[in-house]
């Protein structure tokens, strides 16, 4: 098991969604004591090249990074992990196929089919004991993202899939999907938040979903959820810049 994952087996850890090419927010948000940021490459700027930076960075600041990528997609999982990150993040995953799918990529034999490349920085190009860059690599985090109504239906078929470690829940794509575009807290979202939560918690499945709320990010560590993402970092930093002029100006 990973050192993340150990430590999201003890208990809740908060993390945020990075989106800026900018890594110096990546090793602040661990050095203000955060336990992950996901480096998002499904709605941020984060390219392959960033990506790289971005993962020393969150080493430099002892903070978990996982990789969001655009969906299920074999090669860029692959990429994603060989830049060293702790682990990935796969949107969108609405059957069990797509959830077979998404291990396949994120593990080597005998758990997925990962492409192969020890030449990269995750094995310390080249460097690292094979058998041990093999082996570690099959325990990095590996979180599914379900987000619709489809996903909801077939939950207990995807629960059935093995070789994941959370099962993330994204609220507003949720709201879209039963015609509440945004309304988070619209009591249809919460009713299907919360029927995830209980079939994820039987499985023994670990939770996660964003929030953009303090009050909400409680809520859901409360309720058992040990993996939340609360808001976005450049959100972080435009609202400190609003309290800050407030406080200043007036």
């Amino acid at each position: 098991m990973s050192d993340f994952n150990s430590k999201l087996n003890n208990g809740p850890c908060l993390g945020l969604f990075s989106k800026t090419t900018d890594s110096a927010f990546v090793e602040a948000a661990g050095l203000g004591g955060m336990d992950f940021i996901i480096l998002d490459q499904e709605h941020g700027p984060c390219g392959l090249e960033t990506l790289h930076h971005h993962v020393r960075a969150a080493r430099l600041g002892r903070i978990a990074s996982i990789v969001r990528v655009r969906g299920v997609d074999s090669h860029a999982i692959g990429s994603a992990l060989d830049s060293g990150a702790d682990g990935v993040q796969v949107p969108n995953i609405n059957t069990a196929e797509q959830a077979r799918q998404a291990v396949a990529a994120a593990r080597f034999h005998p758990m997925g089919q990962r492409g192969v490349c020890r030449f990269v920085r995750a094995a310390n190009y080249g460097t690292m004991e094979k058998d041990r860059y093999f082996s570690d690599s099959n325990t990095q985090t590996l979180v599914l993202q379900v987000e619709g109504t489809e996903g909801v239906r077939n939950m207990d078929a995807i629960l059935d899939v093995g070789g994941f470690d959370v099962l993330f829940v994204g609220p507003y794509d949720l709201s879209q999907s039963v015609g509440l575009p945004g309304q988070v807290d619209a009591p249809e979202v919460l009713a299907l938040i919360e029927e995830i939560a209980v079939k994820a918690s039987a499985k023994g499945v670990l939770l996660g979903a964003f929030s953009d709320q303090v009050s909400r990010s409680k809520d859901l560590m409360a309720a058992g959820f040990n993996y939340i993402a609360h808001s976005v970092d450049v959100n972080v930093f435009a609202e400190a810049c609003q309290r800050m002029k407030g406080d200043i100006c007036g």
